[in-house]
């Protein structure tokens, strides 16, 4: 389960994570290849290059506005399914900082040398349910009726975290074989719930927090704690980033009271420190 706490132990995590990225910031300043945090009145604001799990889209383009002014930054987002993203990066697309939706994506790129692992933080968790269009015209209740479905959607498991936690769910219920003909896959969470929200599918598994505001969808059964691994997105700064400062400066922003009380507020559970 995700702790709900956004005091003092996880001002320390934010304090932790920033003070290494600093140190690695005061360290390549040696050799002339960090470029500072902008600070207000610095001059042209520094361009941080962000890449974000796609169900992020809403709660950061929203909160972009308190770290820019800020900080004298500008955020330029490149919004996707965490797995798409980490070939993106491979790839040698522009990214100072990953926000994932899954831990294993991170992984993936610190085990390349292309993330930092020891200066990652969670920043926020969320969780699984079923979607159904506003109504509920198939009267999808719980797992059980899935099985009565017509067609299903979730997103893809090879680059989805959503989908692959539906998969995971469904597995652990013994259910997957049986319906897995019934999904058709969606490359992220925004066409999820497009799918959902369109009547093109009976009903849809994906995150809580992609219905937040939306009155298309419906949120018809949540996953109960335990049935699958808690649900973590992980913030991690790229090892080819020349904005070290900026980085660390965002990293903790995310971890701050008013980004968590954001990311709350938009339907995803606040930062574990567990």
């Amino acid at each position: 389960m995700v702790k709900n706490m956004v005091g003092g132990p996880l001002r320390a995590a934010a304090r932790k994570v920033a003070g290494g990225l600093l140190a690695l910031t005061l360290a390549a300043s040696t050799t002339g290849c960090a470029s500072g945090a902008g600070g207000a009145g610095s001059g042209a604001p520094v361009e941080l290059d962000v890449s974000a799990a796609s169900s992020l889209k809403g709660v950061l383009t929203a909160s972009a506005a308190a770290f820019e002014q800020a900080n004298n930054a500008r955020l330029v987002f490149n919004f996707g399914a965490s797995g798409l993203l980490v070939r993106q990066i491979e790839g040698g697309a522009p990214a100072d900082v990953f926000l994932s939706a899954s831990p294993a994506a991170v992984a993936t790129l610190a085990a390349e040398g292309l993330a930092s692992a020891e200066n990652s933080a969670t920043f926020a968790g969320n969780t699984l349910v079923i979607l159904v269009p506003k109504g509920n015209p198939a009267g999808i209740r719980g797992p059980s009726d899935l099985a009565r479905a017509g067609k299903l959607t979730t997103g893809d498991p090879a680059v989805a975290p959503h989908g692959q936690k539906a998969v995971e769910w469904l597995r652990g219920l013994g259910m997957w074989d049986a319906l897995r003909s019934k999904f058709v896959f969606a490359a992220n969470a925004a066409q999820t719930d497009d799918y959902v929200a369109r009547g093109e599918v009976d009903a849809g598994i994906g995150f809580a927090s992609d219905a937040h505001g939306r009155t298309d969808v419906e949120i018809a059964y949540t996953v109960p704690d335990g049935e699958i691994k808690p649900i973590a997105y992980v913030a991690a700064p790229l090892t080819a980033t020349r904005q070290t400062a900026m980085t660390a400066a965002y990293l903790e922003f995310l971890l701050s009271p008013r980004a968590q009380t954001a990311f709350v507020n938009a339907g995803f559970r606040p930062a574990s420190t567990e």
